[in-house]
């Protein structure tokens, strides 16, 4: 199936490189404009990997712009993958693709969804967290019918990083299980239960600083929580 890829980061471009393995015809990557944004999570390029698997380049900062949606229209996609973008998708970019628009996020949904999943879950404590392949449908945030999840294992000693890596892992086991799937329109979808959703908000760098009059094991965990390749915690002396 012609397939449009929508990533700026690490996570997706690996997924990417995945899902050509498994069978997808990549004939559009949209990315952000460079120059790499040392302040932005995991920003990554994509021109060489577009390149060498023959797809058209797209560079765009929002994704929901008429001259985003007319780029992508002339690939005439079957499916889009959103792996890794920071912008809600809307109705016309949903429109666009006949077999499906699909996203992944970095939680167990319907419970968290929303912003810097991965700090929260240390920051909250978690036992387990998770990555969940999901159709987009509307312009709810992960609120779609789920394809497939994998269960990550929150450790005592985890940090944001360490973390952030068997996410990654997560997210390319995901993409090779279901895009087979996906491509014979064979895939499974559940839908999400609205009764048990959840959201975390979005974390800024300035909310990383730290308050000396909290618990010793909090602290342990706001510094873990905020490592690379996030905004990290600090303070004043």
């Amino acid at each position: 199936m012609r397939t449009v890829w929508v990533s700026f980061d690490t996570i997706g471009r690996e997924c990417l490189e995945v899902a050509v393995d498994a069978g997808a015809e990549i004939v559009g990557v949209v990315t952000l404009p460079g120059p790499i944004d040392p302040n932005r999570s995991g920003q990554c390029a994509f021109d060489e990997v577009a390149e060498r698997h023959g797809a058209f380049l797209v560079e765009a900062v929002d994704i929901n712009a008429s001259k985003t949606i007319e780029a992508i229209r002339a690939l005439d996609p079957e499916l889009i993958f959103v792996v890794g973008w920071s912008q809600l998708v809307r109705e016309p970019l949903l429109a666009l693709a006949s077999e499906g628009v699909f996203g992944m996020h970095p939680a167990l949904l319907p419970r968290h969804r929303g912003r810097a999943a991965i700090p929260w879950a240390i920051l909250s404590g978690l036992a387990r967290t998770g990555v969940t392949l999901f159709e987009i449908v509307d312009e709810t945030a992960d609120s779609g019918a789920i394809v497939g999840q994998v269960v990550v294992d929150v450790e005592h000693d985890e940090t944001a990083e360490t973390l952030f890596e068997r996410i990654s892992g997560a997210h390319v086991q995901l993409i090779r299980e279901f895009v087979p799937q996906l491509l014979t329109r064979s895939a499974p979808r559940s839908t999400q239960d609205p009764s048990r959703a959840s959201s975390w908000p979005r974390r800024r760098p300035a909310d990383g600083i730290i308050d000396w009059e909290t618990r010793a094991r909090y602290l342990h965990d706001w510094v873990r929580a905020q490592t690379r390749p996030y905004p990290g915690a600090f303070t004043f002396l």
